[in-house]
Formats: C-alpha cells, structure tokens, sequence
C-alpha cells in the first residue's frame, strides 16, 4: 500500500466528498487522516468506495501494469497528469464505462452515442478533467447535467498565492465561446482553506502554487506539476471542442 499515493488521493477527494458529491459520507474520517498525515487501511477502504474515483485509478494501474491503484504515480495521474497516462481505444473504454461506471444508464441515450462517437475520432485519456468535461452529467450522488460553472468548480485548478492570510490566487477559469470551451485570462479568486475551521495544510508562502477542488485547497504544487494540469486541462477542453465536429 502506497501511504504517499492514499495521502494524495485524499486530498482531491475531500472537497467533493465535504459537499456531499462523491464517496461515502466519511468526511470527518478523510479530514483526521490528512491532518494526522495517516494512510492506513481504513483510508484506504474509504477512498475505495468512491464510484467514479477508483475505477479509473484501477484502469490506469492496469494499463501501466502496476498492481497498487493507489500507487502515487497512479494516482498523481488521474487528478493531474502525468506519463501514465495512456490512450484508451474504442473497445476498452466501451467496456470500461459501462461494466464499471454505468453510463449507458446514468447519460441520455444521446450524449452517450456522442461520447462513444468521440472515442472513436480521437482516443480518451484516464484523466479526471476528460470525464469532467466529456461525460455531460455527473455521476456521484449527484447526476445533474453538468454546466460550464459545475466543471468549473469540479476540475482541479491551480493558481499562485498573492495573499495567504485569505488565500487569494491568480488563476484560470472555463468560458464558453461560441460554444466552445477555453481557459479564460487570468484573474483572483479566494481558496477556502479550512473544513469547519480545520486545516490539513498551514504554510502557505506568496508565490506559491496551489491546486484547489470545489473552491478548497487540495494541494501545493511544483512547476512540473502545474505544466502537467495545464496540458492535460487543455488536452481535455480540446477534446470537449471536437464534439461541434461530428
């Protein structure tokens, strides 16, 4: 069991899982563990109750042939990205989205013919952003069609710290443009860093780069790995876009 790679998973996974979105109602248990810094098998069997979360993380372990889905590359994947990333063919995804998260019975009709139509024009990423943008309605507890502010606030987005007594940072967010989604300029949004007055992370320095999920601190950044968000967030929206060509 990769500590390092449950400890990561866990701080992505808290925000949704705070509003009550995803994984089981165990948020009190996620907080204690990222405070304490404890990965055990409890973490562990919380993160797995997650419907949408950990079938992509035993995907990407499988195509990388790594037998932990909780393996710190693995999980740095999914919610950033990085080289473990591989294509999924037609065939695998297929398989995939219906035997393990069930999306030709989640989606219209409609928007899964359009996904499906798109896997066959241009392979799909594991990547958490792809589903994000390219599965048109969400699929925790909450299945309400996605809107440009719910992909918004579900994407992992990053910025730089230009106040850290109130957590304000320069970041990007979605905007549609003739129906077309891009990352708009750049702007200041405040970050909530405390889960009912509790924090996992304290030292915070201006200039530093913070990832943030349902507008809470997830993490702190290195160049490498705001490089690898920003190119996999792109390579997401560009596949969103080539909907508008079929």
């Amino acid at each position: 069991m990769d500590k390092q790679g449950l400890l990561l998973c866990a701080k992505y996974a808290i925000s949704p899982n705070f509003f009550g979105y995803c994984g089981p109602d165990k948020n009190s248990n996620l907080f204690d563990h990222l405070k304490e810094n404890l990965a055990d098998r409890e973490l562990a069997l919380i993160l797995s109750d997650f419907e949408t979360l950990y079938p992509y993380l035993q995907l990407t372990a499988r195509l990388n042939k790594i037998n932990d889905p909780f393996n710190h590359q693995v999980v740095g994947a999914y919610w950033l990205g990085n080289s473990l990333l591989k294509p999924i063919n037609i065939l695998q995804y297929q398989a995939f989205i219906k035997e393990r998260l069930n999306l030709d019975k989640k989606l219209l009709k409609s928007d899964f013919q359009t996904l499906l139509a798109q896997i066959f024009q241009k392979e799909f990423l594991p990547h958490h952003a792809f589903h994000v943008f390219n599965v048109f309605k969400r699929t925790g507890k909450n299945s309400d069609p996605h809107t440009l502010n719910t992909m918004n606030e579900c994407k992992i987005s990053w910025g730089r710290a230009i106040d850290t007594k109130n957590l304000f940072v320069e970041t990007k967010s979605l905007e549609m443009v003739n129906k077309k989604l891009r990352l708009g300029r750049s702007h200041i949004k405040q970050i909530k860093i405390d889960y009912k007055g509790k924090q996992f992370i304290k030292e915070i320095k201006i200039g530093d780069w913070i990832s943030f999920h349902w507008g809470y601190i997830c993490d702190l950044l290195t160049e490498k790995q705001v490089k690898n968000l920003e190119y996999y967030t792109t390579k997401a929206i560009e596949f969103y876009n080539r909907q508008l060509l079929l």
